[in-house]
């Protein structure tokens, strides 16, 4: 018995101690605002997983907190979190509303930071962790559909492939529309190639790791961008890379972040599946297109005859022959960095290396991308007075590329394939069918794999860039500032194509069209190209508080020298002594291209900034830069940028409340400059040559040992100013119910005056044209950013933002010497077929002409409206290229993005929309011009007559029809009519049915995370570890009409940015792609 008591009293004593280590704690939050509780507040008690959230009272229990914790973290959306101590009885915690507490830092111009209340004008910051959520090896791509006014075009599904990037629309005609990109205060340079129908990224912010990126913002407007003077009129984006900080009290960390990608084709053309290979609906041997008979799934030959050989296949549908084609790319991506702090914090460091692999859906690593990053930062402050930092980056490329081009190159091959050939058959290059030696067809196309085999297109490269800097801190509130940028690239590009030589020695029949027809004499061409960046930047800035910290003063004044260089050499040996993979130019019997060039460029600016603010409520910005620029006249080359914004917080004097928590309007106007090219202001001397009477350039120099220069046929201008782009802009931000619908709207209105345009003159001057200042175009429209958190509880929170851009473009005034008011942006001609591409004085940029239907226009005439034929049924297509009514500009623009977390458990995405457009299409053309469009399935190819068609029975003086009867002509397969019906008269729409769609929405990404509970991880010494899966351009939608192609794709890259809105000749297909990422912090 005795046992027993001394047993029970030793079980209660344990409980009692156990008990006594615990309690259960109970408190209230309440709004600092207006004393309201706040329902749905997190309450954590810190360093553990205990947490709960406020009841509809704002009240709180947690049961079982252990006495050894000793404070309790406390947050919600839009207030601002507090720590709190844990005391006995109840706690009482009264949260401040961030309107109260507006003081997010956003870097602007020059690297200034302000507080996000005080911007008078629109800039959009985003962070490192949504650039890391995308999961895109171009940063640039994470965020498209994000931000309101940012059009980012991904020119292609190719590995490598470069963005074309626009800020509130496209301004400049002939100069570039490109934004301004800084990083870490520094411009960096960013560039393309343009390579046989591809945009291929030649350094820039294309060679920045997204896993090293802080932050990044856009400055959209000219009051934002005015201390950039002659380089901001397209806008600035500036990027903030990381730097060294202390993680989870520790001084260092380690984190390591990697992923595996799958792509495969995702938008191919679609295609009927009901004809094959064959001419005037009749079976014919090597035919390119699909004009024959109906599929009967009987035994065929087709082919020429070889050494007494031919092809044999069953005359059935292929229907997945181009999609079975392409194989699934792989990729990876590897990053790994430390970043910290030593023990006395004087000292901050961040080291990191970046490594990119990227084979695409081509067979073969003929498409590929590659890339090593390494990056380096540190900063060492050892006084109060005194800060040095110091950045460099250092990247290396190599991009494989595929031609998007006609004649031997895969992408014309793949789709001019009739339907009844499997192109999968077609690997085995050893076989002579195979090649085209006696490839099936030789109608100008080859075997997709052999073109893979035989093609070369490589662009190598690397890229150092960096900054040092140094800080001074004379007195309390002042900053003197001396940076150094640098930014250094170069590039080999190297193209090759195989001397085709055949002489058709072993052909027994070579069916009405020989093999050797595909001849062609090869080449090597090779460019390399370096070029620089310096820039140095003199800051002094000063901050203080006056009239008890009511009145905010924060002054910049400064000095900027820049200078630009690039120089390049190319080219070019034809007639191949091998026939392929020996790309050299030793290799050509002939050589047809040799030059160099070289330009060199400066800029020095002042500027100076004042930022007043009253209260914390009005705030006043002018901004003033004068630019001496290199490029223009001597005596001319001062140009002044000014800025000016205004922006008052309106919630500060009306009654608080729980509704509308933080209202600000602002109003902004400013001015900046597109830089004119080196070398425009005076008369320049070029290779000299001479012009015939039917043709140009007949004899050129060097000729027979001898060469010669002659003054260029172009006058420069001793009056030339740069573009000048004047800004008007007014806007406002709202937030209500403490943040949870937080809405920014903007309206701007930007003219770009003073285009730079080569003009002609009277040839009594001594030249044809000369350069000058002349035309404007005006981009006015409206901005919306809404971000939402409809639901927000302890472990569900569900955020819903939107974005929407409308954009109204126009060319104001042109010169009327330009083509009647118009110039000529991009065209494409093939035969009778054109399309012209415009910039027309009155119209938005971009205005399609082609070669129009004719119907009939007397409105008195009983057939007003009719289509007009010919006699042999075909429709009568005009003779004079006219306006189509449409243009390559978007209605509208837009974006979705959502996020749901369970628990742990992330689940978000991201809705790219673009509406209206139209965009040109070879795809779509080549579809009806090769009979594998689904379009040429109309009245099942039996003969039709073209419905309510009309033939000209009269003509007027002018030889205009005036008088018609109902068209009796059929349009038959067997007589070519049917397909001269589609591939010369656009199937009754003339050079229209170039056009397609430039509709679009994508879901740009799809990802699920998972962050592993931090208790799994104490054991193992982790601090983070998150597990990613993602999709990224899963699925798109189109336009109606266009079954053709991925309407963002462009290949036209040979002109200015301007032209890249155009459309797309022989483009690779858009793929989709699915991966998984594991980031890991030591």
């Amino acid at each position: 018995m005795k046992k027993l008591l001394l047993l029970l009293v030793m079980i209660h004593g344990i409980a009692v101690g156990a008990w006594s280590q615990t309690s259960d704690i109970h408190g209230i939050v309440m709004s600092g605002e207006d004393n309201e509780p706040v329902v749905g507040a997190s309450v954590k008690v810190t360093g553990t997983q205990l947490a709960t959230v406020t009841d509809v009272d704002g009240k709180f229990v947690i049961k079982g907190v252990p006495s050894s914790a000793k404070t309790l973290t406390v947050s919600y959306v839009g207030m601002t979190g507090q720590e709190v101590p844990i005391t006995k009885g109840e706690i009482k915690i009264v949260l401040g509303l961030s309107s109260e507490l507006l003081d997010e830092v956003v870097v602007t111009a020059l690297g200034i930071t302000r507080s996000e209340k005080s911007l008078g004008f629109a800039a959009t910051q985003v962070d490192g962790a949504e650039i890391e959520k995308a999961r895109t090896t171009n940063v640039m791509q994470a965020l498209q559909g994000k931000v309101a006014g940012l059009q980012i075009q991904t020119t292609s599904s190719d590995p490598g492939s470069a963005n074309n990037v626009t800020i509130r629309g496209l301004g400049s005609i002939n100069g570039s529309n490109q934004p301004l990109y800084v990083v870490d205060g520094v411009p960096l340079e960013s560039s393309s190639r343009g390579v046989q129908g591809h945009a291929v990224a030649a350094g820039g912010v294309s060679n920045i790791a997204p896993d090293d990126i802080a932050s990044l913002t856009v400055l959209k407007g000219a009051a934002a961008t005015a201390l950039y003077g002659s380089r901001a009129s397209n806008g600035v984006i500036i990027i903030t890379t990381k730097t060294g900080r202390k993680t989870d009290g520790k001084h260092y960390s380690v984190t390591y972040s990697g992923g595996l990608e799958w792509n495969n084709v995702s938008l191919i053309p679609e295609m009927q599946n009901k004809w094959g290979q064959g001419w005037q609906g009749n079976q014919t041997f090597i035919e390119n297109g699909s004009w024959g008979p109906a599929l009967d799934g009987s035994t065929q030959v087709y082919g020429p005859i070889w050494n007494n050989s031919q092809l044999i296949h069953k005359y059935d549908a292929k229907k997945n022959n181009v999609r079975d084609f392409y194989d699934t790319g792989f990729s990876q991506n590897h990053n790994v960095s430390i970043s910290g702090v030593s023990k006395d914090e004087k000292m901050t460091f961040y080291a990191s290396y970046s490594y990119t692999d990227n084979n695409g859906v081509m067979p073969t690593d003929a498409d590929s991308y590659r890339r090593n990053t390494i990056s380096a930062r540190a900063s060492y402050q050892p006084e109060k007075w005194i800060k040095v930092s110091a950045n460099m980056n250092f990247a290396n490329w190599k991009t494989k590329t595929v031609a998007s081009d006609q004649g031997a190159f895969a992408i014309d091959g793949i789709l001019e394939m009739p339907r009844d050939i499997s192109i999968v058959d077609m690997k085995d290059l050893s076989s002579p069918f195979n090649t085209p030696e006696a490839y099936f067809t030789p109608y100008g196309i080859t075997n997709p794999y052999w073109a893979l085999a035989n093609n070369y297109n490589v662009l190598e490269g690397k890229q150092t860039f960096g900054k040092m800097q140094l800080d001074l801190f004379p007195i309390k509130g002042m900053t003197l500032t001396y940076r150094f940028g640098f930014d250094y690239s170069d590039y080999d590009l190297k193209i090759g194509t195989p001397e085709i030589a055949l002489d058709d020695a072993l052909i027994t029949d070579d069916m009405g069209y020989p093999p050797s027809s595909m001849n062609q004499a090869g080449s090597v061409y090779a460019q390399y190209r370096r070029q620089h960046e310096l820039n140095h930047d003199f800051l002094a800035n000063y901050q203080r508080k006056f009239f008890d910290s009511r009145f905010d003063l924060s002054a910049t004044v400064g000095m900027n020298i820049n200078e630009r260089g690039y120089r390049w050499m190319q080219g070019q040996t034809d007639n191949l002594a091998i026939y392929t993979d020996f790309w050299m130019l030793s290799n050509g019997a002939s050589r047809s291209v040799l030059n160099e060039s070289e330009q060199k460029r400066r800029l020095v600016g002042v500027f100076g900034d004042v930022m007043l603010g009253w209260d914390e409520w009005l705030y006043l910005d002018i901004t003033a830069r004068n630019d001496w620029s290199s490029t223009l006249p001597k005596g001319n080359n001062s140009f002044f940028y000014p800025g000016v914004t205004l922006s008052g917080i309106f919630t500060k004097w009306i009654p608080s409340n729980r509704v509308l928590t933080f209202g600000k309007v602002r109003v902004a106007y400013g001015k900046t400059g597109n830089d004119a090219s080196p070398y425009y202001t005076a008369t320049n001397y070029i290779q000299a040559y001479a012009d015939g009477t039917y043709a140009r350039d007949i004899i050129s120099f060097p000729m027979n040992s001898v060469n010669a220069f002659r003054a260029s046929t172009t006058s420069g201008s001793s009056s030339l100013r740069p573009e000048m782009t004047s800004e008007f802009e007014v806007g406002a931000n709202l937030k209500f119910f403490n943040g949870r619908i937080d809405i920014d709207a903007s309206y701007y209105n930007r003219d770009t005056n003073d285009q730079i345009f080569t003009l002609p003159v009277d040839p009594s001057t001594g030249f044809s044209a000369q350069v000058t200042n002349f035309g404007k175009v005006r981009n006015r429209g409206v901005e919306l950013m809404v971000n939402t958190v409809p639901i927000q509880t302890k472990n569900f929170t569900w955020e819903l933002g939107f974005n929407f851009t409308k954009n109204y473009n126009k060319v104001l005034s042109m010169p009327e010497s330009l083509e009647g008011g118009k110039v000529t942006i991009y065209s494409f001609s093939a035969g009778n077929d054109a399309v012209y591409m415009y910039a027309e004085q009155g119209k938005p940029l971009g205005q399609y002409y082609t070669y129009l239907p004719q119907f009939v226009t007397q409105k008195d005439s009983p057939y007003y409206g009719a289509p007009i034929v010919g006699t042999d049924g075909q429709p009568v297509i005009g003779s004079t290229l006219e306006a189509t009514g449409f243009d390559m500009n978007h209605d509208w623009t837009g974006g979705i993005t959502t996020s749901i977390r369970i628990f742990d458990v992330t689940l978000s995405a991201a809705f790219d929309i673009r509406y209206g457009g139209k965009m040109f299409s070879r795809t779509k053309n080549l579809m009806q011009f090769t009979g594998n469009g689904v379009v040429t399935e109309q009245n099942e190819r039996r003969p039709f007559i073209i419905p309510g068609s009309v033939v000209a029975t009269g003509y007027d003086s002018e030889g205009v029809p005036n008088s018609f009867a109902p068209n009796t002509q059929p349009i038959y397969v067997a007589n070519s009519s049917f397909q001269n019906y589609f591939s010369e008269k656009g199937w009754g729409h003339g050079g229209l049915a170039y056009l397609t769609d430039r509709t679009y929405c994508k879901i740009r990404n799809i990802s699920l995370t998972w962050n592993l509970p931090a208790k799994w991880l104490k054991s193992i010494y982790l601090s983070d570890v998150v597990l990613t899966a993602y999709c990224n351009n899963p699925f798109l939608w189109t336009g109606k009409d266009n079954r053709y192609v991925d309407p963002e794709t462009t290949t036209v890259t040979g002109s200015t940015d301007l032209a890249y809105g155009f459309g797309e000749l022989y483009s690779n297909p858009s793929c989709r792609s699915f991966g998984v990422n594991l980031k890991v912090n030591f």
